[in-house]
């Protein structure tokens, strides 16, 4: 049962569309206007917002701003009248899930809501309240060598046309690198249009991607700005087809017209698409085109030395929205973390610290905080067959090292002669360090 609040100032929209929530199992909530709708949602957890256009005061574009700025996990359905179709399409190109129009189609409006409850479930795995958990000042978070060059590639082809193919597992943080590529392109001021495949049924998903006779599709409402394609693999091999030759020839048709794509394609998949290759259900023509840059996500298992800037990322977070005052994790609770496997990835981890936060009564979590499912991972996932307790001291250690270094050198103006004076050690041995641990002396 999903919560569903629909917000119209006419009562007779209100009620029939609440009867035809209800009626498939779901849960309504009426809101009048925007005001009183705004005010629900900072209040109450809603897995879709159906709005109208206009409405007087705050109308449905002004809603959807808020919304998407806010609580972007949020599906949000526009209602609008034939007159109003373009704005609904701008209201699409802003962000908004979908439009039905007035009067209303039965059958469209429950496909409609049914996509947008879907969809709406798998937002809200991969936009987490912290959708910045790879970012921190503009700076992903963790010193792995992997994850600094996943940043360098971002920042040297976010400009770029070429198509991006993201993969690697669930909660790696693939929309957040969809996100940073947009925001800091020269594209940041046209629409981010996401594709939700999986949520696409089948016999639908040409009409969604390429558009119908009443609506555009993503491909058209992305404009000149990025369309992501998030699990490309859920793509039916007819639809791939069409997405290959959309590309290659760089237009699609919609009924009699032509239309260029224009927008950057950045495709992501949680699945091996090699091996989907050769089970014939992925076409090797159209991963090629998407592969143009490749970026892949390592798991978090993979990479254990960016844990605790992330469990500290993840502290202030939600000693902020807890109001609590919690200082840091004791050295047994980290270890625990350390060990752990993380099949959720980051997403697991940010989840573990929501509940650790929450229950504590003390200024320093251990591991009574954590939760339990921790500490039950079968033998043959944890991370201390693969990494030694030695090998996780000598990384905290020598991120320590790292740290203390970089402050002497940016107050040193990247002077090693000073920045030795200030940590008391002789120039040759933190010319060594800088030169072991590959830390830039420019500041």
């Amino acid at each position: 049962m999903a919560k569903i609040l629909i917000v119209d100032d006419e009562e007779s929209v209100r009620r029939v569309l609440s009867i035809q929530a209800k009626r498939m199992g779901h849960e309504p909530r009426e809101a009048e206007n925007g005001h009183e709708a705004w005010e629900l949602i900072q209040a109450h957890h809603y897995d879709t917002v159906i709005t109208d256009l206009k409405m007087p005061e705050l109308d449905g574009l002004e809603l959807l701003n808020l919304i998407r700025k806010n609580y972007p996990h949020i599906p949000v359905i526009m209602i609008t009248a034939h007159g109003t179709i373009d704005t609904a399409v701008e209201a699409m190109k802003r962000g908004a899930f979908d439009y039905i129009t007035k009067p209303f189609n039965q059958e469209e409006f429950l496909k409609t809501l049914e996509r947008a409850i879907l969809t709406s479930a798998s937002m809200s795995k991969e936009f987490q309240r912290s959708r910045t958990f790879l970012r921190q000042e503009e700076k992903i978070i963790g010193s792995t060598e992997e994850m600094e060059k996943v940043y360098a590639l971002i920042e040297r082809v976010a400009n770029s046309s070429s198509s991006v193919l993201i993969t690697g597992e669930t909660g790696t943080g693939k929309e957040v690198v969809v996100r940073l590529l947009h925001d800091k392109s020269d594209r940041r001021t046209s629409p981010l249009v996401t594709a939700h495949l999986s949520a696409s049924p089948l016999d639908e998903q040409a009409e969604h991607l390429f558009g119908s006779e009443a609506k555009a599709g993503w491909l058209e409402l992305a404009d000149v700005g990025t369309i992501f394609l998030d699990e490309i693999s859920a793509l039916d091999l007819e639809v791939q087809a069409k997405l290959y030759e959309t590309i290659t020839s760089e237009s699609f048709q919609r009924l009699t017209s032509k239309i260029p794509l224009r927008a950057r394609i950045i495709a992501a998949s949680d699945d091996n698409l090699l091996e989907k290759i050769e089970q014939g259900t992925f076409l090797k023509d159209l991963f090629y085109c998407l592969n143009v840059v490749p970026i892949y996500l390592p798991p978090l298992r993979e990479r254990t030395q960016d844990i605790e800037p992330l469990v500290d990322h993840f502290l202030k977070i939600f000693c902020k929205k807890f109001t609590k005052t919690i200082t840091r994790l004791d050295d047994e609770a980290l270890f625990h973390l350390i060990q752990y496997p993380w099949p959720g990835n980051i997403r697991e981890l940010e989840n573990c610290m929501e509940y650790a936060v929450n229950i504590a009564e003390k200024p320093i979590l251990t591991k009574n905080e954590l939760p339990s499912h921790l500490f039950s991972a079968p033998l043959s996932l944890k991370q201390s067959w693969k990494t030694p307790v030695k090998d996780i001291l000598k990384g905290r250690v020598e991120n320590l090292e790292k740290n203390a270094i970089v402050e002497a050198l940016k107050s040193s103006q990247g002077d090693i002669l000073r920045a030795s004076q200030k940590l008391g050690v002789p120039p040759s041995l933190l010319e060594a360090k800088v030169i072991a641990l590959k830390i830039p002396t420019s500041h």
